[in-house]
């Protein structure tokens, strides 16, 4: 017989290997331990589930925020994108604001 195709991805799983899970009468889902260490839930924490193609999806936030982050530092906005800039935008504007409010421009 051949080698298998599939190739372990940088959590030492077998890329688009599976494993069985549990749904409870609860809705409770259980994922293996060996597929929470993969992507980083050891200790649990907030995920993003979402429906993709027909397949469940799920991530850990830090993966979210790092693909946010790196979409906002990949687009035109990046130097606008962070909340203190915003926030030094905005006291710009209020002391503009006030300036004028005092001169009567």
């Amino acid at each position: 017989m051949g080698a298998s195709r599939k190739r372990a991805n940088k959590t030492g799983l077998p890329q688009g290997s599976s494993r069985r899970g549990y749904v409870s009468e609860t809705g409770r889902l259980s994922l293996p331990a060996e597929l929470r260490r993969a992507v980083g839930l050891e200790s649990g924490g907030p995920v993003r589930i979402a429906v993709v193609d027909g397949a469940i999806r799920i991530r850990t936030m830090k993966e979210v925020r790092d693909r946010i982050r790196a979409l906002a530092r990949d687009s035109s906005l990046a130097d606008k994108a962070s909340v203190a800039d915003f926030l030094g935008r905005r006291a710009a504007e209020r002391a503009v604001a006030k300036i004028r409010k005092q001169t009567g421009i």
